[in-house]
Formats: C-alpha cells, sequence, structure tokens
C-alpha cells in the first residue's frame, strides 16, 4: 500500500466550523478561499504508510487571528472543538 496523506482544514466562525481546502484519496489538494470573518484555522490530519494497520489522526492549528478582543475561547465554547473528520 502507498502512503496515505489527507488533510482537510477547517475554520471557525461565528457561524461554526466551516471546511476550507482539502486533500482527499486520488483528487489532490482542492484550495478553497478562507472565510472573512474566521477567527481560528485548523488542519485535521490523516496518514498511513504501508506498515501501520492504523491511520496516523491528528490536528494541527494553522492560523489565528491576531485582532485583540477576538471571541476564539466563546465560539470554541459554543461550537466545540474542529471537527475530527476529513469531510
Amino acid at each position: 500500500m502507498a502512503a496515505r496523506r489527507e488533510w482537510t482544514e477547517w475554520h471557525l466562525t461565528p457561524r461554526g466550523w466551516e471546511m476550507g481546502s482539502t486533500r482527499h484519496g486520488d483528487q489532490g489538494n482542492v484550495w478553497v478561499g478562507e472565510p472573512e470573518d474566521r477567527v481560528l484555522s485548523v488542519t485535521y490530519k490523516e496518514q498511513q504508510t504501508a506498515s501501520q494497520p492504523e491511520p496516523t489522526k491528528g490536528t494541527e492549528e494553522s492560523w489565528r487571528t491576531k485582532e485583540v478582543g477576538a471571541p476564539i475561547a466563546e465560539l470554541l465554547r459554543e461550537h466545540g472543538d474542529c471537527p475530527q473528520r476529513l469531510k
């Protein structure tokens, strides 16, 4: 089995988490513009090699607003953490 590296970028907005750019299967990268009102962006990743029976999964913060007083903590309480899925 070839290495599998898939990811989805998620953006936290006042409306909740919105899906952004992705890389799934044989589709390659699909680039999507970020919402203008995002306050946080997180990338969810799944990686697997031939020697791994199960994929390695995780998240990584990729962007955070520098706007003073941005309601990041409040939005996380309201909408929860980044979705732990590719789609």
